[in-house]
C-alpha cells in the first residue's frame, strides 16, 4: 500500500509568543517545520508529503522544503487543513499519516509503527501518564481522583486508510457539527470516535514533543544542543 503524509502547519501559534508563525522559529539553526517535514520526506515508507501552510506562505513556499513536497493553503480550523491535505493526496495513496508540524522530533521508528498499524485501520501513538490525575469543578475544587491506568496522552502522526479518513471528514462536514465543534477537533481520531469507527494504538515516543509554549521551545532547543536529538 502506498503511504502519504499530511503535515498540518497552517496555524499561527500565538501561545508561543513568536513574531511570526511558530512553525518557522529557529530550532538548531533551522526552521522548526523543516525538522517535521524531513522526518517524513526521508522515511522509506512515505511516498508523498503534503504540507498545509498559512495562505501567504503557501503562495511562495519556503525554498528549504525538500523536493517533491507539495504545499497548499490551509483552512481556518485544523480539520479544514487536514481535509485540504487529504484531498491533495486523493487517489495517490492508500494510507495517510496526519502529523502536527509543531512536532519536530517524530522518529523513524514511530513513523514505521504508525504506518504498519494504519494499513489495517485508524491508529494513533500514545504514551502513559506518570502523574496522578484529578477531575475538578468550575471552581477549581477536586471532585475525584481519576484512575490513570486506562488513560493515555495522544501524539501524532496518526495513521488512517485513505478512504476512511476522507469519508470521516466528508461525514463530519455533512453533519454540520458547527464551527465550535470543528475548532474542538484536536485530532482526526476524534472524528472516528464520533462516527463509531474503531481506533487502535501503538507505542508513542516521549521525545515526540509538541511545541506550543516558550517553555516547550526551550526544551526542544536543549534536546538538540545536548545531543539528545541528533542534529540533522
Amino acid at each position: 500500500m502506498r503511504v502519504g503524509a499530511v503535515i498540518v502547519a497552517a496555524g499561527r501559534g500565538r501561545r508561543l509568543g513568536a513574531e511570526g508563525p511558530k512553525q518557522f522559529v529557529d530550532l538548531g539553526g533551522e526552521p522548526l517545520l523543516a525538522w517535521s517535514v524531513r522526518a517524513f520526506a526521508g522515511h522509506p515508507d512515505i511516498e508523498r508529503v503534503v504540507v498545509t501552510l498559512p495562505a501567504e506562505w503557501a503562495e511562495t513556499p519556503p525554498k528549504w522544503l525538500p523536493d517533491g513536497v507539495s504545499v497548499h493553503a490551509g483552512g481556518v480550523a485544523r480539520a479544514d487543513s487536514v481535509r485540504i491535505g487529504v484531498g491533495a493526496l486523493a487517489g495517490e495513496v492508500e494510507v495517510v499519516l496526519v502529523h502536527d508540524g509543531a512536532r519536530p522530533f517524530a522518529s523513524a521508528g514511530l513513523i514505521s509503527r504508525v504506518v504498519e498499524a494504519g494499513r489495517r485501520g485508524p491508529a494513533i501513538p500514545v504514551i502513559g501518564l506518570d502523574d496522578t490525575v484529578k477531575r475538578i469543578d468550575d471552581r477549581g475544587r477536586v471532585i475525584e481522583t481519576v484512575p490513570r491506568e486506562d488513560l493515555r496522552r495522544v501524539q501524532t502522526p496518526q495513521g488512517f486508510p485513505a478512504k476512511v479518513l476522507a469519508q470521516t471528514h466528508a461525514l463530519a462536514d455533512a453533519a454540520a457539527w458547527g464551527k465550535h465543534d470543528a475548532a474542538g477537533m484536536t485530532d482526526d481520531a476524534m472524528l472516528c470516535e464520533r462516527l463509531g469507527i474503531d481506533v487502535s494504538t501503538v507505542e508513542g515516543d516521549h521525545s515526540n514533543l509538541k511545541i506550543t509554549t516558550p517553555r516547550d521551545l526551550s526544551i526542544a532547543r536543549w534536546m538538540v544542543e545536548s545531543g539528545l536529538i541528533p542534529s540533522r
